[in-house]
């Protein structure tokens, strides 16, 4: 059998289709007292939509392992909550663990 025959041309890199990340830049959602006010109004008002919406934004701006770290719940919680595949179902104690983070 005869080889395969390869060219020896390169090609030029797809440098130029790459766009920049650009995160979340808002200042409200960095802001966590800001944050955690309006999640304990989505609570006092039973809108658990808005409540997902507002944690999952503030989530994307912020450091995800330290949020965990320091509401001593594990990172793939956090992902959890944050997958709009997976039902949003959070117990009690990891909504108290993560506002009590963010509070401090």
């Amino acid at each position: 059998m005869a080889k395969a025959v390869t060219s020896k041309k390169q090609r030029k890199s797809a440098t130029k289709s790459l766009r920049a990340h650009v995160p979340f830049a808002s200042q409200e959602l960095k802001n966590s007292r800001l944050v955690v006010e309006t999640l304990l109004d989505c609570i006092r008002l039973g809108d658990i939509e808005s409540f997902r919406e507002v944690l999952v934004a503030h989530l994307t701006t912020v450091n995800k392992a330290a949020v965990a770290k320091k509401a001593g719940i594990g990172r793939r919680t956090l992902y959890d909550l944050m997958d709009p595949s997976k039902e949003f179902n959070p117990g009690l104690s990891t909504i108290s663990a993560v506002i009590r983070s963010l509070a401090a």
